[in-house]
């Protein structure tokens, strides 16, 4: 018994729960995870999910701590840069990863988030998620492989400034270059060693390095931003990592950059602007050209050449502080082109493995584990886009091979004591000496919640930002929704019992809530549900025709019996609650679409109804809710039902009589009219009792539920508020933020009948973007009070303030006074 769980558990626990419902991290016995682990599961299988950590292990519990530690960077940002760099309503995306000891074999690190990546609560969905992923299958890795980024929190604009000048000084003649330069509050604030962003972002690292200590292989980075990062990791453990200047370079050549801002050029791009001592365009004010907004490609350029050629003239006008790095103006000489990952140093040694590194826990990197790096997602899109254009798409496949084979090449050299085994049914390519072909591979549900819907587990880009609180996902198109109700989820009151301790945007930090969560329903329960739904049955349209498989067009809702596309969205939201022994079983009709967003059955406005009455029973969390047909329904017609109930009769029946044969379940309630109709129908011998409703999202018949339920006498007799409270956090899983499932629904369906059912919008309470007062905790400020000191002692201007501040009080001209501590405050 003990061998046959310990080698199922190190291929299933990372991805499929024990069954039960953590509400505090006690240890799991032998026959109940036995129980629910009953072979080698598929990673592939539908029925697959990532439970989260493992609060019953060390590694478990220590990830759950890393998570809990994260630092508030949108208020680092403001503090740090002057200006808010992250957009902070959707809260942090943390990894996509199997969680169990030696899953992984390459670690994917990319630059942050996208609009789906956010809605979806995984990072790496969508476009980097799928080439990631293709890339992943070249080296024969399917599911063995993780991704996370160096900004957990979505930015705006870009990590690094484009065509800064960079002057230097040969044979006493000042000359100027154009560089990829990140601002010194930028980079202070997400790499600088002290940072609180990047100690969080290193021990993260160091986790899953430690975690897969037999396994991992490679660390694969795209874009300046993940190259700097893994440049950050190995400098902070202890390794050298060398970039273009170093300080003796900066100083002996000269080198100085004026301070610069960062303009629109249109669409995400973004220009770098010198400015003159007095915070202006010096571009427009010194080099006499106007650059436009957005900006112009061929002013700045011309602008950029006006510079150059008057350099010698408007020099003493620009904005040069003389301090930091060798009196260049900045604090790092890697923020100059980024760090050089051909210049790694470990233990004395130039190399591109992390082998020897020191980690947290005193031991060292004992395997190889190889560094490639490749440019940012966004340029490598465009690139295929250019080469088509030229080329053709057909030799546009090939000139991209050869492009990505030189940036493989590095590795090469190690195949002769270095391999990554292939996941098993794959192939490593690039073992065999094949060359790589640029693509897009589809994202398993191994990765996700058990319950999200298709549309969140995308390989493509299919969402859009329609305003800072609102994201839609489904399309990136514009639908038309609802604007009152919109308005009324925004505007939505906070709810009680959420603690000032929380960052309301990201998962529960607070001690007693951190290890609180739903690892889900466990092998048993989740393949019962999975096996016994016939998609593709339910998928066909009324008229009998298969729907189109692309979901860039999908017909809308209209043509289907479920009223969410059965074939874009799928099945979702099957049940919540806990299937260990609970006391009450609700069979409720789906009410709205809040369960896209949480995977969780019924946690938005009817849901958080529902759970006040359970919290009036004293039953609490020791339920569990199961809807009728795990599909959106608003608006069905009763013969629409009819149709969907039928093709899923088996789903319900064999789902519920496994729940009652715990023997535990005392009371049935059934909410809804089709619940009532279906529980009737299977004749349990369980006492039962209807809520009758009336509309949708609302609390209509649960104050009159009360006098039913206490004619029963199973629960000691108690009277309804008929009011709303918050879904237990053990009935959500881990990545559920603190505002999911409180103050009402967060999801809308579109109004335009070419998108209902397909397009969502999901929408962010103010008082979770406007948090304000975040708790800081000492560690933090420690760290943040760190960073002020290191702008005082490289004697550069502070973010927030103006350059004409700084030379007042005492900085420019290379005239310095001693700093006070109360500098550190001001």
């Amino acid at each position: 018994m003990k061998t046959k769980l310990l080698v199922s558990l190190v291929v299933i626990a990372s991805f499929v729960g024990a069954g039960c419902v953590h509400t505090t991290p006690t240890a799991t016995t032998e026959s109940q995870a036995d129980r629910n682990i009953s072979s080698v599961a598929d990673l592939n299988a539908p029925w697959a999910y990532d439970p989260g950590p493992d609060p019953n292990t060390a590694m478990g519990r220590e990830l759950i701590d890393i998570v809990a530690s994260q630092p508030n960077m949108p208020g680092i940002s403001i503090e740090m840069t002057g200006q808010q760099k992250f957009r902070p309503a959707f809260g942090p995306t943390l990894w996509r990863m199997i969680q169990a000891p030696n899953s992984i074999k390459i670690l994917f690190l990319g630059q942050d988030g996208t609009h789906i990546a956010e809605a979806a609560g995984r990072t790496a969905t969508a476009g980097f998620g799928g080439r990631a992923q293709d890339m992943a299958a070249h080296f024969g890795v399917e599911n063995s492989a993780a991704f996370m980024n160096a900004f957990a929190f979505t930015i705006k604009g870009q990590y690094a400034g484009a065509g800064v000048p960079v002057i230097s000084e040969f044979q006493g003649k000042k000359q100027v270059s154009l560089g990829t330069v990140v601002d010194n509050g930028i980079w202070l604030m997400s790499q600088d060693i002290n940072s609180p962003m990047a100690k969080w972002r290193n021990k993260l690292i160091d986790w899953i390095i430690r975690n897969n200590k037999d396994s991992l292989k490679l660390v694969v980075l795209f874009g300046g931003a993940a190259q700097d990062s893994i440049g950050s990791f190995i400098e902070s453990h202890g390794g050298q990592v060398g970039s273009r200047y170093s300080v003796a370079d900066l100083q002996s050549k000269k080198v100085k950059v004026p301070s610069f801002k960062a303009a629109s050029a249109g669409s995400n791009k973004e220009v770098a602007i010198p400015l003159d001592k007095n915070d202006r365009d010096a571009y427009a004010s010194l080099a006499g050209v106007n650059v436009g907004e957005p900006a112009d490609p061929a002013k700045v350029t011309a602008a950029q050449n006006a510079l150059k050629a008057n350099i010698d003239r408007i020099y003493n006008d620009l904005a040069i502080s003389n301090g930091g790095a060798g009196g260049s103006g900045i604090v790092h000489p890697a923020q100059i082109g980024g760090y050089d990952l051909s210049k790694i140093v470990i233990n004395g040694q130039n190399t591109i493995s992390l082998k020897g590194l020191k980690l947290n826990d005193g031991s060292a990197v004992k395997n190889d584990i190889l560094i490639a790096e490749f440019p940012h997602p966004t340029y490598l899109s465009a690139k295929q886009m250019e080469l088509a254009q030229k080329v053709g798409y057909a030799q546009a496949k090939v000139e991209l091979a050869k492009f990505f084979d030189g940036y493989l090449a590095s590795l090469k050299p190690w195949k002769s004591r270095w391999n990554i085994d292939a996941d098993p049914g794959q192939v490593n390519h690039f073992a065999r000496g094949e060359q790589y072909n640029y693509g897009r591979t589809d994202i398993g549900p191994a990765f996700y919640d058990f319950g999200t819907p298709k549309n969140r587990m995308v390989s493509v880009s299919s969402a859009s930002r329609l305003n800072p609180n609102v994201v839609v996902i489904g399309t990136r198109e514009r639908p038309n929704f609802d604007q009152t109700k919109m308005n009324k989820m925004i505007d939505a009151p906070a709810p009680a019992g959420i603690s000032n301790e929380e960052l309301f945007s990201a998962r529960p930090r607070a001690p007693q809530a951190k290890s609180v969560f739903d690892r889900g329903p466990g092998v048993e329960m989740a393949r019962l549900m999975k096996e016994n739904l016939d998609v593709a049955l339910i998928g066909k349209m009324k008229d009998g025709k298969d729907a189109n498989p692309d979901c860039k067009a999908p017909e809308p809702a209209s043509r289907f019996n479920v009223k969410t596309h059965p074939l874009c969205v799928g099945d979702f939201g099957h049940y919540r609650g806990t299937f260990n022994q609970p006391k009450v079983l609700i069979v409720a009709d789906p009410d709205g679409v809040d369960d896209i967003l949480t995977s969780r059955a019924l946690t938005g406005t009817r849901g958080q109804y529902l759970q006040g009455l359970m919290d009036d029973m004293g039953v609490r969390e020791q339920h569990l809710v199961l809807k009728t047909v795990p599909f959106g329904m608003d608006g069905a017609t009763a013969q629409e039902w009819a149709v969907v109930l039928q093709q899923t009769n088996a789903y319900r029946q064999k789902v519920i009589q496994a729940v009652l044969a715990q023997g535990s379940v005392k009371l049935v309630i059934a909410d809804g009219t089709y619940a009532a109709q279906e529980v009737a129908r299977l004749g349990l011998n369980v006492p039962v009792v209807n809520i009758a409703r009336s509309g949708t999202e609302n609390g209509s018949g649960i104050k009159e539920s009360a006098a039913a339920i206490n004619s029963k006498k199973v629960f000691p007799n108690f009277s309804a508020k008929g009011a709303m409270a918050n879904i237990p956090r053990s009935h959500l899983g881990f990545f559920s933020r603190v505002w999911e499932g409180t103050s009402g629904s967060h999801v809308l369906d579109s109004n335009a009948e070419s998108d209902k059912g397909s397009a969502f919008a999901i929408v962010v309470p103010k008082w979770v973007s406007g948090q304000r007062n975040v708790k800081q905790g000492n560690e933090e400020r420690q760290a943040v009070d760190k960073l002020h000191q290191i702008i005082l002692e490289q004697r550069i201007p502070k973010e927030t303030e103006k350059f004409i501040e700084f030379i007042n009080r005492g900085g420019g001209n290379g005239f310095y006074r001693v700093f006070e501590k109360s500098d550190l405050a001001a």
